[in-house]
């Protein structure tokens, strides 16, 4: 009896050492986290760091828990640890998704998963009272493990469940996998719904009896223990209410986003104007989450060509995101200013607000070029938005301007594709800058660069192209306007027929979306 008890009490003392080292980590990771604000960043690596750590030392301790003495105080061990593994594996995969490392990210969340199932016998047997034959973990007898001043401030599993379904959906939106996305929404609002989640979580039970003890002769202590568990049952309830509300409107939202009909357009707009209500009642007016579903709304708004609404919206977002900047927050970053720009400009695009539009642009493209400083490769973003710019240009007339931002085009789609010079998009910009160049009446350069998008070509492509301009444009897709189609006879009909197309998709298309 002596032996195991003490050999229990230096097993005990162990882990509650490898417990305040694991949940440690998780604090400094969660710190370092919050001092990495928003998008991508060096910082992250040492939040990636810390959680790695915390979850070693989560897999370390399994073997000495193993060893105790007492089934019931070991099943609460395994418990506890099992607590915070799957904090950790849910916070790696945040870090992860943060990095834009989709995959890493989804096999977090399995993971975190995979443990919580696994566990999930413990998980609901947790509140159980022990045999009374069992011997406490400070190996003192059963009535230290009915203490009634435990440390009660472990997430319960429902908790741990909706967020990790939450991050599960989200990451399946980023897989392109929107029903997947929308039957974990499902399941969250069944089980709020059955089981009242903020209820079950914490109210009317006894404590975990997890073994962090408190002297009854430390009353002042274990009064601010029990205050401090109240407000941490608090904050769990409320966050849960929140994250059970994004399931439903926001998630939801962009599932309806995803799949892109205008019926799903009209239903994500409803889900995103929902959740606003609510946030505005319980949040500040400038919060991020609120920049964040303006943005998302003003993009569906787009998508419906509701122009107006989607500019005020877009507005609004612009509006929270520089005042969160401009009071030292780190939340956003140049990334997210650069992303709201760029739809504010797409907006005025389509608005024929071409000025405003190209200003827009601009601002935008900047914010891009800083980001994109630092990498040897230009970024898909620049080159949409120079994209962009000469379409602009071409619509205002300046057709010097819209030849340069062209060509700046193509030097950097090439350095993308890596030196692919047949590449259909590199093919695209030529015969739309031989367009550009006929309606601006040089000939000769226009048909020189017809001649190197043709010599570009596969042979039916190249064939095909030859023809259309030989023909007269007389083909099977009848005239419908676009810039490709252009009539190639002599030169004045090739220059009257390219303008017209020109001037129609200036006038019936003329959305950003081109690029």
């Amino acid at each position: 009896g002596k032996n195991r008890n003490r050999n229990n009490s230096v097993i005990n003392a162990a882990v509650m050492e490898y417990a305040a080292l694991v949940a440690a980590r998780l604090n400094t990771a969660s710190l370092e986290y919050r001092k990495a604000g928003g998008g991508m960043s060096d910082n992250l690596q040492k939040v990636l760091e810390n959680l790695r750590l915390a979850l070693n030392d989560c897999h370390s301790i399994e073997a000495l828990v193993d060893s105790f003495e007492g089934s019931y105080c070991k099943s609460k061990m395994f418990e506890l640890f099992g607590v915070l593994e799957v904090v950790a594996h849910v916070n790696i995969g945040t870090v992860f998704y943060r990095l834009n490392k989709v995959r890493d990210a989804l096999a977090s969340f399995e993971s975190a998963k995979e443990v919580l199932e696994k566990r999930s016998e413990g998980f609901e047997n947790i509140f159980e009272s022990p045999d009374e034959s069992e011997v406490g973990m400070n190996g003192t007898g059963i009535n230290d493990e009915m203490h009634p001043h435990d440390d009660n401030r472990f997430p319960p599993r429902t908790y741990l469940l909706l967020v990790l379904r939450l991050n599960l959906s989200r990451v399946s939106l980023r897989v392109n996998n929107p029903d997947g996305a929308e039957e974990l929404c499902k399941l969250i609002a069944q089980e709020a719904s059955s089981s009242s989640l903020q209820r079950k979580c914490f109210r009317n039970l006894p404590p975990r009896n997890f073994g962090f003890h408190r002297s009854n002769s430390f009353s002042i202590t274990s009064s601010a223990l029990a205050t401090a568990s109240a407000a941490y049952q608090h904050d769990i309830d409320r966050r849960s209410k929140w994250l059970c509300s994004v399931a439903e409107h926001y998630l939801a939202g962009l599932v309806r986003e995803a799949r892109g009909e205008p019926n799903d357009y009209k239903s994500a707009v409803n889900h995103y104007n929902r959740l606003l209500s609510l946030a505005r009642v319980k949040l500040d007016h400038r919060h991020p989450h609120i920049c964040a579903l303006l943005e998302r709304r003003g993009a569906v708004l787009f998508e419906q060509q509701k122009l107006q609404c989607s500019m005020l919206s877009y507005l609004a977002c612009l509006k929270i995101l520089e005042h969160q900047q401009a009071t030292g927050s780190n939340v956003f970053n140049k990334a997210d200013l650069a992303r709201v720009l760029y739809g504010i400009a797409r907006v005025l695009h389509d608005k024929e607000d071409y000025l405003d539009a190209l200003h827009t642009y601009q601002r935008a493209l900047a914010c891009q070029r800083d980001l994109a400083a630092g990498s040897s490769r230009p970024t898909l973003d620049v080159i949409t938005t120079l994209c962009n710019i000469s379409r602009v240009h071409h619509l205002m007339g300046d057709i010097d301007a819209a030849l340069v931002a062209n060509q700046e085009v193509l030097q950097l789609a090439t350095i993308l594709v890596c030196g692919k010079m047949d590449h259909p998009f590199l093919i695209n910009r030529l015969k739309i800058e031989g367009n550009i160049l006929v309606e601006a009446g040089r000939v000769e350069d226009a048909m020189r660069t017809f001649i190197e998008a043709a010599r570009r070509c596969c042979d039916i492509g190249r064939d095909r192209m030859i023809n259309t301009l030989m023909r007269g444009g007389s083909n099977s897709r009848g005239g419908n306007g676009s810039q490709e189609d252009a009539d190639a006879g002599d030169s004045s009909v090739l220059s009257i027929r390219s303008a017209t197309s020109m001037a129609l998709i200036a006038f019936l298309h003329p959305s950003a979306a081109a690029a």
